[in-house]
């Protein structure tokens, strides 16, 4: 299972996070978003507004990222969402 080890930057609806391994990825959370809002009652409707969007935390215990919404990602989604960056 892969292990997120911090956030090291947010952007708008992206999160680069590092991951145990040493790999440094970016999260496109845009149009996930957007899809996962249809619903009335949809919690992630929050998380389309950016001031929102940027408190996310790291949670050691989980070994990823959350919000105080309650939402939180498994670490192997955000692994397979994400996009390495370029590390030069």
């Amino acid at each position: 299972m892969k292990s997120v080890l911090k956030i090291v930057d947010i952007q708008s609806y992206s999160i680069l996070l590092e991951f145990k391994n040493g790999e440094n990825c970016s999260v496109p959370f845009g149009k996930k978003l957007e899809k996962w809002s249809q619903q009335i009652d949809s919690k992630f409707k929050t998380l389309l507004n950016p001031d929102y969007f940027k408190t996310v935390q790291y949670n050691p215990e989980l070994e990823t990222i959350e919000w105080e919404n309650g939402i939180y990602f498994c670490p192997n989604n955000l692994n397979t969402w994400s996009q390495p960056e370029n590390n030069e």
